[in-house]
C-alpha cells in the first residue's frame, strides 16, 4: 500500500544506522581489519550495493578509509583518503 512507504523508508534508515554501528564496532574491535567490498558484504551479510553505500558513507564520515579497493579503519594521522598528495 502507498501509505506503508514512509514506514518502509524509516525502517530502512533505522536498519542502515544499526548496520553502520555494527560495522564501526567490527573495525574498532579488530584494528588491523582490512576488507574488500565482496568480503565486507559476506561478513556483514548485506547485499553488495547496500554494503557499498554504507561503506561509502562511513568513508565520507571518516570512520573508515578506502585504498586500493579495501576498507580499513580511518587513521586520523593520515591524509583524508580522497586527497591526492604525492611525495
Amino acid at each position: 500500500m502507498e501509505g506503508d512507504r514512509p514506514y518502509a523508508l524509516s525502517t530502512e534508515r533505522e536498519t542502515d544506522s544499526n548496520l553502520e554501528t555494527r560495522i564501526r564496532a567490527e573495525f574498532a574491535d579488530m584494528p588491523g581489519l582490512k576488507l574488500t567490498l565482496p568480503q565486507a558484504s559476506r561478513l556483514f551479510n548485506v547485499e553488495r550495493l547496500r554494503c557499498e553505500r554504507i561503506l561509502g558513507e562511513l568513508v565520507t564520515h571518516r570512520d573508515l578509509s578506502s585504498s586500493g579497493g579495501s576498507f580499513q579503519r580511518f587513521d586520523g594521522d593520515r591524509a583524508h583518503p580522497d586527497s591526492t598528495h604525492r611525495y
